[in-house]
């Protein structure tokens, strides 16, 4: 057993998330009134991936990655790379 937890999907406010802690993260979004939109774009990055980020904050212009556990390298050079091509930071929520 490798001790991963598998996502529960889960619904809030017509969207359909793809785990519990993301639909945490759009209920903690709401509380401090801060606008969100849930997997709102995605991008073919200059390394030819594409990524999908799980928020875009536009009142602050970042992206936000939700993870149940700290990141391995290869998702963290991911969001490195969408912040270089779009000149936006990228905010991970761990826990």
């Amino acid at each position: 057993m490798n001790g991963t937890i598998k996502a529960i999907e889960t619904r809030y406010k017509g969207y359909r998330f793809r785990s519990r802690l993301e639909a945490r993260c759009a209920v903690f979004f709401d509380a401090m009134g801060i606008a969100w939109r849930y997997e709102d774009e995605g991008y073919r990055l200059s390394s030819g991936t594409s990524y999908l980020p799980d928020f875009w904050l536009p009142e602050l212009g970042i992206y936000v990655e939700v993870k149940g556990e700290m990141p391995i390298e290869s998702e963290l050079e991911k969001a490195r790379q969408l912040a270089r091509d779009t000149k936006r930071s990228v905010l991970f929520m761990i826990g």
